[in-house]
């Protein structure tokens, strides 16, 4: 795509100062046409890094992107207010839907052509050389992640390495093989040029980790691919081994306890490769204005999707009558019902480990509090049930239990408790609207009960590092105690838990610590469920692997008959493909066509 696009917003940079840092935040300046003289002023090479960076706002975190990218797996299912619904069934409908996609397809192309004019034109800034050359490291690093995603979701996809001003009627797909070898490029020039850790004060913006770590998923991608060469999956080990075996250069580890690195103000913190940032500035942040429901599209909402509809179980549930046992708040966050978890794959499969893996407590909110009224002060009366009165603040007024629980378990809690649907015996089941909720993204920093977050989205962890390279050994590009002990550096870290003995600790090891002849495919994709479940990767790790349909059908019963192995690509939006009116037709991927 040759820029089907008249207009290109080039974003200027601006400082704030909040507290006691400095943070990089941008200000529009839509240009009808780019003069390339401006990409060769040192204000052109900041203002198009920070458009870039700013365009992920756009998706990451974003109601669309988030169902797109997470439903149809074998992890999630729908919510009951999901939106896309043909994409978490595999319906025929997608078919004429493609545009779903149109969006982030655009919004990459926008970003290379802006990144190919500042390496293109860039070169010629009057400005201080070491950060000229640190911005022009920036863009190859953005170029490389955009077809990155390009190619992982598309397969086949344009190839343009040169700016372009001109409205063109003609396109064509060039193979993946060229596609990942310009990346890989890209990330190897990089990972020379950019500094071991970012600047004090600028958050996380791409730095050599963040280049090598995704020249490492590359490999590993490529390594699956058609387009494998016989030292990707070598290539793929060598370098997550090359992140893991320097860490403290590159300012990274593992928190002690897994559900650390999602609290909130640790979004920087060690565990964090990158990040899509965001701040509350109603004009930089691209935000709506407190109070007003959280209308922009680029504000982060993540905090939303995975809500369950807590505030509609009433004291006598599931008979009607008496007042609701938890009203919406912060604290409980606003309700969306977009996406749920398939407790069959992940209470059964992924999480059955619960008494010894503290993941599945770190991801999930399985207990609401009772409060009568927002910000319901402790220790107060809540809502009457048949079994007794809550106290709010105190008494838990809804419990997502992981089994099947007792007639006298239940006469005994003054509250509401669900069992999972799949199970028999499950008298008060989860539905599409009630269930455990996804904790990773919760904000109680939020001046109103329905505002987005301002939460930057965690979008590459350190922990990743260590699955890369497990399936990389897996692969054949180390050996299986290699792959075992990268996983068991995380299965370690998981096993402790808040308020442990030594005693339980050791027993908790004991038992989350596997051998080598536990490595398999399965085994670390189910690790990759524990670790990042909800970060918006599994669609890409059953493409990636091949096991889409496999895993689909074996655990995920509404998508089971619609999955197709075509469905391992994302259709190229129809917007594009109309675009195209000169030369060869711009072909569809298989099945979408058809």
């Amino acid at each position: 795509m040759k820029l089907h696009i008249k207009m290109v917003q080039l974003l200027a940079v601006v400082l704030l100062t909040a507290g006691a840092g400095c943070m990089k935040v941008l200000e529009e300046q839509p240009r009808a046409t780019i003069d390339p003289e401006y990409f060769k002023t040192a204000e052109g090479l900041e203002g198009g890094i920070a458009g870039i960076y700013s365009s992920f706002r756009g998706h990451w975190g974003t109601q669309i992107f988030t169902q797109l990218f997470n439903g149809g797996t074998d992890e999630m299912i729908r919510g009951g207010a999901a939106d896309v619904q043909h994409n978490f069934t595999y319906s025929s409908l997608m078919k004429s839907n493609t545009n779903d996609y149109a969006g982030f397809w655009n919004s990459m192309y926008i970003n290379i052509n802006t990144a190919n004019g500042i390496l293109q034109f860039g070169p010629g800034a009057q400005m201080d050389e070491g950060k000229k050359a640190q911005l022009l490291a920036q863009a190859k690093f953005l170029r490389a992640f955009c077809y990155f995603y390009l190619v992982t979701t598309y397969g086949d996809v344009p190839l343009h390495l040169t700016f372009s001003t001109a409205v063109e009627a003609s396109d064509a797909r060039a193979p993946i093989a060229e596609v990942y070898d310009a990346i890989i490029k890209d990330l190897q020039d990089v990972a020379a040029v950019l500094p071991d850790q970012p600047a004090a004060g600028l958050g996380k913006p791409a730095y050599k980790a963040t280049a090598l770590y995704l020249l490492a998923k590359t490999y590993l991608w490529r390594g699956w691919s058609a387009a494998a060469t016989a030292s990707d999956f070598t290539n793929a080990f060598n370098t997550a081994k090359n992140i893991i075996d320097n860490k403290g250069t590159y300012g990274l580890g593992l928190w002690p306890i897994f559900a650390q690195g999602f609290l909130e103000g640790n979004e920087y913190g060690i565990e964090t490769i990158m990040v899509v940032d965001h701040t509350k500035d109603l004009k930089f942040g691209e935000n709506s204005q407190t109070g007003t429901g959280a209308s922009n599209l680029k504000e982060n909402k993540s905090n939303f999707f995975f809500r369950p509809n807590y505030p509609t179980v009433n004291a006598n549930y599931p008979a009607a009558g008496g007042a609701y046992v938890c009203v919406r708040d912060v604290q409980n966050g606003r309700p969306w019902q977009r996406v749920r978890p398939n407790m069959r794959y992940l209470l059964d499969v992924a999480f059955a480990n619960r008494a010894t893996d503290s993941r599945y407590d770190g991801t999930f909110q399985t207990i609401w509090l009772s409060n009568s009224v927002p910000g319901s002060v402790k220790g107060t009366t809540g809502a009457a049930t048949p079994r007794g009165t809550l106290i709010n603040g105190v008494d838990t007024a809804i419990r997502m239990a992981d089994r099947v629980v007792t007639p006298a378990e239940r006469a005994a809690f003054k509250g509401i408790i669900f069992e999972p649907e799949h199970l028999a015996g499950a008298t008060v089941p989860y539905t599409s609207l009630l269930y455990p909720s996804l904790r990773k993204w919760d904000d109680s920093t939020r001046a109103d009960m329905n505002d987005y977050s301002d939460r930057p989205y965690i979008l590459f962890r350190f922990s990743e590092v260590y699955l890369i390279a497990a399936e990389a050994a897996l692969k054949g590009g180390g050996t299986l105690q290699q792959a075992a002990d990268m996983l068991n550096a995380l299965r370690i870290r998981a096993a402790m838990k808040p308020g442990q003995t030594p005693g339980e600790y050791a027993a908790a090891v004991a038992a989350q610590t596997i051998t080598p002849a536990q490595v398999t495919l399965d085994f670390i994709l189910d690790e990759r469920t524990r670790e990042l479940y909800g970060e918006s990767c599994r669609w890409y790790d059953l493409s990636r692997t091949k096991t889409l349909v496999d895993r689909v059908k074996k655990y995920n019963t509404e998508a089971a008959a619609g999955v197709a192995p075509g469905h391992m690509l994302r259709p190229i939006p129809q917007q594009q493909i109309d675009l195209v009116t000169e030369g060869p037709a711009f072909p569809q991927n298989p099945w979408y066509g058809n």
